[in-house]
């Protein structure tokens, strides 16, 4: 009795071993399966996360694409602009500076213009020129010969004094014999056109 009793406990366990190892399995192959679907899944996925990824990153590149453009173009605009208003500055320069070069009796206002010190004319806010005359008026007095009109003209160099581009003399030349002598022609059609000032 004793061996049969030990033959049904160890059937018993075998049996007990065998529904395990079945259910186990089944269990082992159940996981597995769901294991698959779940790596299959998975893969998806990361496939889909790729995708997503590359189409982000397209459109970031695009829009940094687009903000570089934006940018290269900001620059260009604002490096016109400041040539554009360096050459209305200029041009307003040169135009005022010969103005009052006019104004102040300057024979060749263009050449005043050339020899002005630029450093010295100062500018207003509105980019404006503000002391051409005090400019113009330092220049005449260290470049005397740029002022038409009388005592100001060398004797010796009477060509320097003008008016509409014709000489004018002026009486204290007509007065030295040698000046005389040399510019006889030019002072007699002068004194015909009425180009002789008092001095």
């Amino acid at each position: 009795m004793e061996e049969t009793t030990q033959v049904v406990i160890e059937g018993a366990t075998q049996e007990v071993a065998q529904q395990t190892e079945a259910q186990a399995a089944e269990e082992e192959r159940f996981d597995t399966e769901y294991v698959r679907k779940l790596r299959a899944e998975a893969a998806d996925y990361r496939k889909r996360l790729r995708e997503l990824e590359g189409k982000v990153k397209a459109e970031e590149e695009a829009k940094m694409t687009e903000q570089e453009r934006l940018q290269k173009r900001l620059a260009e605009l604002e490096r016109q602009s400041t040539e554009y208003q360096q050459t209305i500055q200029t041009r307003t320069l040169e135009y005022e500076v010969k103005l009052h070069a006019a104004r102040l009796g300057v024979v060749d206002p263009e050449a005043a213009y050339r020899l002005l010190d630029m450093k010295q004319v100062e500018f207003d806010e509105d980019g404006k020129p503000a002391n051409i005359e005090k400019a113009l008026r330092a220049l005449i007095a260290a470049k005397p010969y740029l002022a038409g009109g009388g005592g100001q003209i060398s004797p010796t160099n009477p060509a320097q004094g003008r008016v509409s581009g014709q000489q004018v003399f002026t009486r204290s030349q007509l007065r030295d014999p040698q000046f005389f002598a040399a510019n006889r022609e030019a002072i007699m059609q002068a004194m015909r056109e009425g180009r002789i000032q008092e001095d």
